[in-house]
């Protein structure tokens, strides 16, 4: 397995149950997986924050895996950063991942928002994909407005030439509406090459142990 990218359509779409959830798959086939979130915004008191979610799906506590910014504010980490007159070095960040791969560690590293989006001014998601080796995983709302956020981010990813391994359309409910029905059929003849996955919405404990087998055909 390749050290993989979760990334989003947008933000808010389930991009860490997606993370956690392939952390914890790939653990239970004996690989020594470990999620990173280097950037973390909007991160309130008293409410579970995405790198605890990592962290416990990861089965260990790793001061290597914490991340490297962590801010209140709901932005993006290039703009909570220079409100909060601090910024994250790219540098780090790539130290972290290399540190992580000499201790052993398969990755799953959750972006921020989608593949543009500013982690530094001058270094967006993408860069930390290409810079880092990683292969994307795209996850996407499974309702209307998706097959154009998908076919945009996924064209993204190829103009740097970062290989996608799938995509997950997260959230159709049991009774879905007709774009719901007809995006993941959409989405293979737009997408021929790529694994479309489908997790349905998921609510109450233990949602990442539950979207694990949706999941695994993105490790195989």
């Amino acid at each position: 397995m390749p050290d993989l990218l979760v990334t989003g359509t947008d933000t808010g779409v389930g991009k860490t149950v997606v993370a956690a959830a392939l952390v914890a798959g790939l653990r239970a086939r004996g690989v020594r997986a470990v999620g990173f979130k280097p950037a973390e915004t909007g991160v309130s008191d008293g409410d579970e924050s995405d790198s605890a979610r990592l962290a416990r799906a990861s089965g260990e506590a790793l001061p290597l895996a914490a991340p490297l910014l962590r801010l209140a504010e709901p932005l993006a980490p290039a703009v909570a950063a220079a409100r909060a007159g601090v910024r994250i070095e790219p540098r780090e960040i790539e130290a972290r991942v290399e540190g992580l791969r000499r201790g052993g560690y398969a990755l799953v590293v959750e972006g921020a928002g989608g593949v543009m989006v500013p982690i530094a001014w001058d270094y967006t998601v993408l860069d930390l994909a290409s810079h880092c080796g990683l292969e994307a995983v795209i996850v996407g709302r499974a309702g209307l407005g998706t097959l154009n956020h998908v076919a945009l981010t996924a064209a993204m990813l190829r103009s740097r030439r970062i290989p996608v391994r799938g995509v997950v359309l997260n959230g159709r409910r049991a009774a879905g509406d007709l774009a719901e029905s007809t995006n993941p059929a959409a989405l293979a003849r737009m997408l021929p090459d790529l694994r479309i996955v489908e997790l349905p919405l998921l609510e109450g404990d233990g949602v990442i142990e539950g979207a694990v087998p949706y999941l695994s055909p993105l490790l195989s």
